[in-house]
């Protein structure tokens, strides 16, 4: 039987494709698949004419054009395309369609031919090798050729009748051997070469059960049957002496957990090396996945459980990825991925240690709609079916979405009456049957690159399209534009769902450039054809931005550097318009050094279209990215020195010339100059000697400037060339008017503190660290002394600074920095001057440095603490009261200090424990304690009754306290309630003999919290006194 045409307005077809042709596409697994050698899936060739069949896309319908249209061809027709194909919104313009959607109409037409016409009944199950099998509920299956011609129709409507539908089907690895499951439990092996019925099984399995899942393994001769009553069994088939036998063990029992599904890895399937004759299978209950090892010896690997609705399914798909690992390497394991409802999880199996198995998660998907089907496209893609019978195509990596097909019209095929056991009394658990409902584990089957549909009265086949395909799709399409980006994203990997390159990754480059620069071409023609009106400039100019930049981004990174300067250029550069746009689209990749080298005569256009344009600052970050080879070094020098592009300046003559002093020399001459002048620094000016500073500082650290580092062999010659310059006594040709060290005192004036910290940074090179270094540094201290000092038009801040820098030297490396004595004092009066008041913190911290490194010798300590007195350098009191032993003094610096006063009590506490303390320090703590008792309780007097209380020898002061704080009730109230609260909440010595005195006070200063306060203590006739006392008061106040 076949369709009829004109019934269903199906076009003609001249030539038909076969299984073969549609199955048997080359299609390798991803991009990093083919690097490592991982063979692409095949069948063996097989004769096939054109007879058969017709193979039809879901979409042809009404079409004359084509014998098969493919999902995404729709797009671009008017019409017929019933909202079900889509893609990703935020990728369908790269993807295209990556899906190649066909019905195989010879297989639908004859099965519905068999049920129609001689009762073989409706689609149950199939099974798909280089043959396919289809199962029916009459208990008959058909198998077709390559050719979609019907081989073998296998069984009889008596084997039905007595056995019930078949439910399910299993092609060992040569597909010579076919098993088939009945509903009503029994098990036929069928030999595909000659048709024939082998062996009837009955009793392989749980008696009067449904036969729900049949798999062979990669052993010879071993299945593995799953049935309704959850148990899991392996079927051993055999021929000995001519005759055949079976042999069954129950792996697993139906009473620990119903089984749903079960998936053996099949290695032979991937082409992969077996793991030493070890047969794993996974299987799924409602609630668990369970993994175990059958041969050579039956052990579970591996469980993790289900938690889902009571009407889902588990779902289970093995599929062998590269995986990165953690140390760069790569490696090629199965990954099992599984889950049930909302949730898949992958795991890979590996080996450990002594040849040991392990799961190893990788990573978890969340979707957004109820998975009832999971089938692996290849390595990194993932189709999933969800309960409106959508499918999804998820790449696995990044879990994006890339395509989605309604696939409702199908009317898939489920097994629930299976799952149910209809055929032999319902005898299944409620949940089975409830779960099973949505049973789908046979109509959607994965072979290679493609899953299979089997639908009621369709067959359909959906797979990945070949890269080639998905970039000729678009050009048909008129989407060169979109077809280019594609081919970009598959040259630089980044493209999802590639197949079709079964090369090593040069080999790939070169394919895929090819193919770019065929399309670039082609669009570069359709870009001049359709040119808009020339005279509507507006229009022109948002054409050319929509065109040239693509151009130039595909060229780029392409790396078509020779059509980028060529065929791009010639096509754009004799418009204005497009030449500028070319030009400005160059300048990212030229930033990001993608575009070091180009032409001189394009980077001349580029550099004079920015001066025209008055885009300086782009020129100069051109410039300084751009070999020197490429530049017109007159024309850069020219508009650099024109337009004060000091930093191209500088990489110019540093890259060009190779020469570092001429650029500091002259540029330092200009900064002198503006200095020199009466008018204060323009902004540009500024810009100047801060750039110098940075130029100098990379210098003499060795780096390059602006970015990047100086060759290692010119490191040093570097370094001495820049230092010798700026302690240069004269510049070139100077003038007798001249003062002596001319850069270094522009330097000085310009930025006193920048400067000497980029000072201070170089002697932290190695070149100064030895005596050689040492003599230098001690050169340039006495120049600066000399200089700064000696000379004049120094202000005392910029002294400070000096002598801050000085310091700092000194403390560092002691004895490598020589100094007159008389210059300490300088130094102590310019770093302890109390009208200097401009970085205080820094001179403190600069002089505390400079007296732990031993140059408090330097010092009286009377005078060295007036001076910091006067300064307010509290840290400095500290360290000379700390040396002296005098540690009751240190307090008075904390209260002082308003930076640091409330660290008075952690001070107090460190020292009065600290094993060192002796009973005259504790006498000396204690007088400073009582002497400051209110300042302290002005910081904080629950700090202070804390280290009353907890400090044994500070306890003893409390009546002294008390007295001391006799004529100041508030300050007396503030401390006994400080005690009294912290003993509240903490066990402290008893202080009890107060409480009358604090309730007085209380009810003079806070009589409301009087009532509050004694509620919480034993009453007794005073403190009932002292109640009523404060009761009547606040009679009277009221």
């Amino acid at each position: 039987m076949s369709l009829d045409d004109d019934e269903f307005q199906l076009p003609p077809v001249s030539e038909l494709p076969t299984l073969e042709s549609i199955l048997n596409e080359n299609d390798p697994a991803s991009v990093s698949d083919d690097e490592l050698s991982i063979p692409p899936t095949s069948l063996p060739k097989t004769a096939f004419t054109s007879e058969g069949g017709d193979t039809l896309s879901v979409h042809s319908r009404g079409s004359s054009d084509s014998r098969s249209r493919t999902s995404s061809d729709r797009h671009s027709s008017s019409g017929h395309s019933h909202g079900r194909h889509r893609s990703n919104t935020s990728t369908a313009k790269h993807h295209a369609s990556i899906l190649r959607h066909v019905i195989l109409k010879g297989v639908a037409a004859q099965l519905i031919s068999a049920h129609e016409r001689v009762g073989a009944g409706l689609p149950t199950t199939m099974a798909v090798g280089n043959v396919i099998c289809v199962g029916t509920s009459h208990g008959l299956i058909l198998v077709f050729e390559p050719t979609q011609a019907l081989k073998f129709c296998l069984g009889s409507d008596q084997l039905g009748e007595q056995y019930g539908s078949i439910s399910a089907l299993a092609l060992n690895i040569d597909c010579s051997r076919l098993l088939a499951g009945f509903a009503k439990g029994q098990i036929c092996l069928f030999d595909l070469t000659s048709g024939k019925l082998l062996q009837t099984i009955a009793e392989a399995h749980t008696p009067f059960t449904a036969v729900l899942h049949l798999k062979w393994t990669d052993y010879p001769g071993l299945a593995v049957i799953s049935d309704s009553g959850g148990s899991v069994f392996e079927l051993a088939v055999k021929r000995t002496m001519g005759l055949n036998s079976n042999e069954s063990r129950c792996i697993f029992s139906g009473s620990r957990g119903e089984v749903c599904t079960i998936e053996p890895l099949q290695m032979s399937q991937f082409h992969a090396t077996p793991l030493v004759d070890t047969v794993i299978l996974a299987m799924a209950t409602i609630s668990k996945v369970i993994v175990v090892s059958l041969r050579p010896q039956l052990k579970v690997l591996f469980s993790h459980p289900l938690k889902a609705a009571s009407a889902t399914l588990p779902l289970l798909a093995w599929q062998f990825v590269v995986i990165q690992m953690p140390d760069g390497t790569r490696v090629i394991d199965p990954v099992l991925a599984f889950g049930r409802e909302r949730t898949v999880y992958f795991y890979q199996l590996t080996h450990g240690s002594r040849e040991d198995l392990h799961f190893i998660p990788l990573q978890k998907m969340t979707i957004d709609y109820v998975a009832q089907s999971i089938s692996w496209l290849n390595s990194r893609t993932l189709a999933v079916m969800d309960t409106r019978e959508h499918l999804h195509v998820i790449d696995v990596k990044t879990q994006e979405e890339l395509e989605t097909v309604d696939l409702a019209h199908l009317g898939l095929v489920y097994a629930s009456p299976h799952f149910k056991a209809i055929s032999t009394g319902g005898n299944v658990s409620k949940a089975m049957a409830f779960a099973g409902e949505r049973a789908c584990y046979h109509s959607m089957v994965s072979f290679g690159s493609q899953v299979l549909l089997l639908g009621t009265k369709s067959f359909q086949v959906v797979t990945v399209r070949s890269w080639l395909d998905r970039l000729e799709q678009l050009v048909r399409g008129k989407m060169v534009k979109e077809a280019l980006q594609l081919a970009l994203d598959i040259y630089q990997e980044k493209a999802q769902a590639v197949v079709g390159l079964t090369h090593k990754k040069e080999k790939r480059s070169q394919l895929v450039g090819g193919k770019i620069i065929e399309l670039l071409n082609l669009y570069l023609d359709n870009s001049i054809d359709s040119l808009p009106d020339r005279s509507n400039l507006s229009l022109l100019t948002q054409y050319y931005t929509q065109v040239v930049p693509h151009c130039v981004s595909v060229s780029v990174g392409a790396g078509l550097i020779d059509m980028l300067f060529g065929r791009v250029w010639e096509t754009f550069c004799d418009d204005a318009i497009s030449k500028g746009i070319y030009l400005e689209a160059l300048e990212p990749f030229i930033l990001n050094d993608q575009l070091a080298e180009m032409s001189p005569i394009i980077s001349q256009c580029l550099l004079s279209h920015y001066e025209l344009s008055g885009r300086l600052q782009a020129a100069e970050a051109c410039i300084v990215h751009l070999h020197v080879t490429s530049l017109d070094l007159h024309q850069a020098m020219t508009l650099c020195w024109t337009h004060g592009l000091y930093d191209a300046i500088f990489y110019v003559y540093n890259q060009g010339m190779r020469d570092f002093v001429t650029p500091l020399e002259e540029l330092t001459t200009v900064l002198c100059n503006a200095m020199d002048s009466d008018e204060a620094l323009s902004g540009n000016q500024v810009m100047l000697g801060n750039k110098i500073l940075v130029y100098i500082s990379c210098c003499l650290a060795g780096r390059a400037y602006p970015h990047g580092d100086i060759e290692q062999c010119d490191v040093k010659q570097v370094k001495h060339e820049i230092f010798k310059c700026i302690t240069s006594l004269h510049s070139k040709n100077y003038k007798d008017s001249e003062q002596a060290y001319p850069f270094l005192r522009t330097l000085l004036r310009y930025d006193t503190r920048e400067f000497l910290n980029v000072l201070a940074l170089a002697f932290e090179e190695e070149e100064f660290t030895s005596e050689l270094g040492k003599m230098q540094r001690q050169r340039v201290v006495d120049i600066l002394l000399q200089v700064m000092v000696e000379g004049e038009g120094f202000d005392p801040a910029q002294l400070g600074a000096l002598f801050t820098f000085i310091a700092r030297q000194m403390s560092k490396q002691q004895g490598a920095i020589a100094v007159n004595k008389n210059l300490f004092e300088q130094v102590l009066t310019h770093l302890t001057s109390p009208g200097t008041q401009s970085h205080a913190e820094e001179r403190q911290t600069a002089l505390l440095e400079l007296l732990q490194e031993g140059g408090l010798q330097h010092f009286g300590h009377d005078m060295l603490l007036n001076k910091a007195k006067e300064s307010n350098f509290f840290r400095v009191c500290e360290f000379v009261y700390e040396k002296r032993g005098e540690h009751e003094y240190i307090m008075e610096c904390y209260l002082e200090d308003p930076l640091r006063c409330h660290q008075v009590f952690r001070y107090i506490r460190t020292v009065i424990t600290s094993p060192e303390f002796t009973d005259l320090h504790a006498q000396k703590i204690q007088r400073q304690f009582i002497k400051h008792i209110k300042t302290l309780l002005e910081l904080d007097s629950s700090r202070v009754a804390s280290v009353l209380l907890t400090l044994p020898m500070l306890t003893d002061l409390i009546p002294e306290i008390v007295e001391t704080l006799r004529l100041d009730s508030q300050m007396l109230y503030n401390f006994l309630h400080g005690l009294f609260t912290y003993r509240s909440s903490h066990a402290s010595p008893g202080v009890s003999e107060l409480q009358e005195k604090y309730i007085d006070l209380m009810c003079q200063i806070n009589p409301t919290q009087v009532y509050a306060h004694i509620s919480r203590l034993p009453l007794d006739t005073d403190l009932s006194r002292h109640y009523k006392s404060a009761v009547n008061m606040n009679n009277k106040n009221l």
